[in-house]
């Protein structure tokens, strides 16, 4: 996995008191995240192989991987959830501040903190979200259409642990904005 820093980040970084918090935060989330992302690393390798055993046993043994479909679909929900945080912890990813770059440097500071809490903000709704729509789909039972009928409910929850792996690192981000609208 590549090493994710934020792209203006120097050697001599701030050393203000929200500054240090949000490395250090950082620093606390960033060895659980990138073993979040191995793991999804590990269910993509599987699912290339399912993958290839149900074309090779479809051609040539005529009997493709039973739940192919099932397999697919949740594999990727599983990659997904799991590489949610890792993915985010780089800042060089997920910015669109074509308007915001024009903006003089003191009004870029005062910025910051808030877009954080608006995306803090989304995240706890869409948090709460999945949480009730596992908590719906759990009581009514669903399962997947294919043959294998597994139950949904767990990639819900799943689906909602990967968006609960970005919270922090928002955290981080609103609290490091916060040391530099300080300074």
């Amino acid at each position: 996995m590549s090493d994710h820093r934020q792209a203006d980040q120097t050697v001599a970084a701030s050393t203000s008191g929200p500054a240090r918090l949000a490395r250090r935060l950082e620093d606390l989330y960033r060895p659980v995240y990138i073993w979040f992302g191995y793991i999804g690393a590990a269910v993509l390798g599987l699912l290339v192989l399912a993958m290839v055993y149900s074309v090779v046993g479809r051609r040539l043994l005529g009997s493709p991987l039973p739940g192919s479909m099932d397999i697919t679909r949740l594999s990727l929900l599983i990659m997904t959830a799991t590489v949610f945080g890792a993915e985010h912890m780089g800042h060089e990813k997920m910015t669109v501040d074509v308007l915001v770059k024009r903006f003089p440097a003191s009004v870029r500071r005062v910025i910051a903190p808030l877009i954080y809490l608006i995306a803090l903000a989304v995240l706890g709704i869409v948090l709460w979200q999945m949480i009730a729509w596992g908590i719906k789909i759990q009581a009514r039972g669903e399962t997947t259409p294919g043959t294998l009928e597994i139950p949904k409910y767990p990639f819900a929850y799943l689906m909602a642990a990967g968006v609960f792996t970005l919270i922090p690192i928002y955290v981080g981000r609103f609290i490091g904005s916060l040391g530099k609208a300080v300074d």
